[in-house]
């Protein structure tokens, strides 16, 4: 054999070592970066809820003066529960953004909500619990009346 061939095979497995070494985390790194809309990073408004837009659309004015358009769907959840928004709440808002609008998943607001009767409780009625009447029916066998026969 020819000495530049011996001394091609003695070298040939260093360098397919060398590029197996140096060459996988090249591969490992050449993935294509993550779509800005796969990303599932919430993010949070605080501010004061200036006007609606129908059923679902909201105004925000956030605490840096900026007017957010915030966007309700079915499933966002407002604490305290039961409570109805209205301009001139704080609120802090938890979401995500979705092109000029934000999508919220989380209203809460530092208000509570008080169930019950607005009216004092009494344990009787006022009034006596008796009434008079007159009443006129078919077949009513009262007074003598024959009745359903």
């Amino acid at each position: 054999m020819k000495s530049w061939v011996k001394q091609a095979l003695r070298i040939l497995p260093a360098v397919a070592a060398s590029i197996t070494l140096l060459g996988l985390p090249a591969i490992g790194l050449a993935q294509e970066p993550m779509p800005s809309y796969a990303t599932t990073k919430v993010e949070t408004i605080r501010g004061t809820v200036s006007s609606f837009n129908g059923t679902y659309t909201m105004y925000v004015r956030d605490v840096r003066g900026y007017i957010d358009n915030v966007t309700l769907h079915k499933g966002t959840i407002i604490n305290p529960t039961g409570i109805r928004l209205q301009p001139g709440f704080a609120v802090t808002i938890s979401g995500r953004t979705s092109g000029s609008t934000f999508l919220a998943d989380q209203i809460d607001t530092p208000y509570r909500v008080v169930y019950g009767y607005g009216y004092p409780y009494y344990p009787y009625y006022p009034y006596p619990a008796f009434n008079v009447g007159i009443g006129f029916g078919w077949g009513w066998g009262g007074w003598g009346g024959r009745g359903w026969r």
